[in-house]
């Protein structure tokens, strides 16, 4: 009964929260139809989903698209309606009860991710991300500058930011040019039976590889989904997805450089949030906006630095 009074509460708050992003969803019998303000991306989504679909993939799946349609000024995808587990069920079961399923899960969705990365995918958009070490530690630098500006980063966080980056470094295999879901968030992932089940290919994209895994991470850490205490109690799970995604070669600086690279995603996910705040945009905008840099900051000081200085 906890279980299910805290999803509803969780789901109910997600709801209310929602940003507009120009793309809706509507449930038909078995199907979706996904919406879109933009016609180019969704011809872009569907030509992902298409080729997903046709190199058959063993360990995920993503939703069959039967047609592409033109309605006035808007485009969209009618597509199969996928049954399955949330993710965030599995997650709240672990954090709750202590249910190993999630670490499960999270291995064999590491290994989903994996797949995904190494598919033979063609036409895809290339990424601007940092391809190295060098270009990251910049990227992290000039972040927090910006942040420190906006008055969001203090300088006590920025100095010992700063300081991490003279002792840190990050290995090549982190930033292996593979295709990328662009926007893996854990609410874009369901489970059926064993088999994981991706949403939203909107954003895929070519580029380095440690921006799916962080970019995970980062939605589990600023998410308003989960209690605040609960940051430090993902670790089990992400380094269960770090175990799946990498295998036997997964050490102690793969992870160390997968932490540098959730603080490189957080800091850009923090200044998305700060131009937001600087927007004109409604109260319950504002109010998550402002939550999310809240959660964020705490997740670079209390799980992501200490684990990069020890």
């Amino acid at each position: 009964m906890l279980r299910f009074l805290v999803i509803h509460f969780y789901e109910l708050l997600r709801s209310k929260f929602k940003v507009p992003t120009g793309r809706s969803i509507i449930k038909t019998g078995g199907h979706i139809i996904k919406m879109y303000n933009d016609a180019n991306e969704c011809a872009y989504e569907c030509g992902v989903l298409l080729e997903i679909g046709l190199s058959n993939p063993i360990i995920f799946k993503v939703p069959k698209v039967f047609k592409l349609l033109k309605i006035r000024a808007h485009s969209a995808l009618i597509m199969e309606y996928v049954a399955g587990r949330n993710l965030d069920n599995y997650i709240l079961d672990f954090l709750l009860h202590k249910n190993s399923d999630a670490v499960r899960i999270f291995y064999r969705l590491g290994r989903a991710i994996r797949e995904l990365h190494n598919l033979n995918l063609s036409g895809l958009h290339n990424s601007r991300l940092p391809s190295s070490y060098h270009e990251l530690k910049q990227g992290i630098v000039e972040l927090s500058k910006k942040l420190v500006i906006l008055k969001i980063v203090d300088n006590n966080l920025f100095s010992a930011i700063l300081d991490v980056l003279k002792k840190a470094d990050a290995v090549d295999k982190i930033f292996l040019p593979r295709n990328l879901h662009g926007e893996l968030y854990f609410t874009h992932i369901l489970v059926q039976d064993n088999t994981i089940v991706l949403f939203d290919f909107h954003n895929t994209q070519r580029g380095a590889s440690y921006f799916d895994l962080a970019m995970l991470s980062i939605s589990l850490y600023g998410s308003l989904t989960f209690p605040p205490q609960a940051l430090k109690r993902f670790t089990p799970l992400i380094e269960a997805l770090l175990k799946g995604y990498y295998g036997k070669d997964l050490n102690a600086e793969i992870i160390k450089s997968m932490k540098l690279a959730e603080l490189y995603i957080a800091l850009r996910e923090i200044l998305g949030y700060a131009r937001t705040l600087h927007a004109k945009v409604s109260l319950i905008t504002s109010f998550v906006a402002t939550l999310k840099i809240k959660r964020l900051k705490v997740a670079i000081k209390k799980v992501i630095l200490p684990k990069l200085i020890s």
